[in-house]
């Protein structure tokens, strides 16, 4: 595992903890030296990011959000009940 990659394994472990209470949101990872990662790696959003880990947030297509640095639960949920409220039938 890189050394970059422990900085990471809080932000797994948020993923792993919230992702069954938001089932409308789809949560993955891509390691950063990973040749597909150019796609994160060159959004306008996270150019001047200084370290890992970052984290996108998407919706629709489009970037909704992006993080720089270690996120807690808290800041996490934050983003995600901000920006992918459920759509409910009415």
């Amino acid at each position: 595992m890189a050394v970059w990659a422990l900085m990471c394994i809080p932000v797994y472990g948020i993923m792993e903890d919230i992702e069954s209470e938001y089932p409308h949101v789809k949560f993955a990872d891509m390691e950063f030296d990973n040749p597909e990662s150019h796609v994160i790696r060159n959004v306008p959003e996270v150019r001047g990011f200084m370290g890992i880990p970052f984290t996108m947030y998407y919706k629709n297509g489009k970037l909704v959000k992006a993080t720089s640095s270690i996120q807690s639960m808290s800041q996490v949920k934050t983003i995600l009940e901000k920006e992918f409220v459920p759509v409910t039938a009415g």
